[in-house]
């Protein structure tokens, strides 16, 4: 089976981003070369098991995310109780603040 790479790679390189951390700091913190962290973000090399564990761990990202760009979690039914506990009005001005953040 052939997988593509590429989309893992920019997956792993944002979740970096997000922590504000370089290709050579995270290359640090999990013991690989920055170029072999280069070529895992750019999709021209698969990490291995233990990389790519050490890789979620220091990311605090989950794999399944990383691996098939889905969030695998309980954020969906903590919203809806949260908004059930909202006034109309409330579910109103929270509608629209979310209108800005969702991708149509």
């Amino acid at each position: 089976m052939v997988h593509d790479l590429k989309p893992i790679g920019k997956r792993i390189s944002q979740c970096r981003r997000n922590k504000d951390l370089t290709q050579k700091q995270l290359a640090s913190l999990i013991n690989i070369s920055n170029n072999h962290l280069s070529n895992i973000e750019n999709g021209k090399t698969a990490p291995g098991f233990d990389t790519f564990i050490d890789i979620c761990s220091v990311l605090k990202a989950d794999a399944a995310y990383i691996i098939g760009g889905e969030i695998y979690s309980d954020i969906n039914e903590e919203i809806i109780k949260k908004l059930q506990r909202c006034s109309d009005e409330n579910k109103i001005r929270i509608s629209r603040i979310l209108d800005a953040f969702v991708d149509e």
